[in-house]
């Protein structure tokens, strides 16, 4: 009886742990993401330009691939597009006044971008 009290608790801190691993994961993941995310739209905003990490390839690409390409005009829009779409969906802003105004300039650059503009 003892020896399964002791499978009991190890598998119960083993479960525990292993959930706990998944949380920490999750969140370190989401937090790099959403960081991400602000990071490239203050780099856009102030710049005009998409960021330098826009500008090639995956690096999971690049890895299968001999020589490094650049991103063309087209993949930045579709960056840009994911961009937008998710800061229309996120719970980051103080009112929907602030949102309006940030995708109004995300967007203002990417009418610039596909008139020929930066890019």
């Amino acid at each position: 009886m003892d020896f399964l009290a002791l499978f009991i608790a190890a598998s119960l801190i083993g479960a525990g742990l292993v959930a706990w691993v998944i949380i920490w994961t999750t969140n370190r993941a989401a937090h790099g993401a959403v960081t991400r995310y602000f990071k490239a739209s203050e780099y856009i905003l102030e710049t005009g330009a998409p960021p330098p990490e826009w500008l090639r390839d995956p690096a999971w690409k690049r890895l299968l691939r001999a020589s490094a390409s650049a991103r063309g005009k087209a993949a930045q829009l579709e960056r840009l597009d994911d961009l937008i779409l998710f800061f229309e969906r996120c719970q980051f802003y103080e009112d929907d006044f602030a949102r309006a105004e940030h995708l109004a300039q995300l967007e203002r650059v990417r009418q610039s971008w596909r008139d020929g503009g930066a890019g």
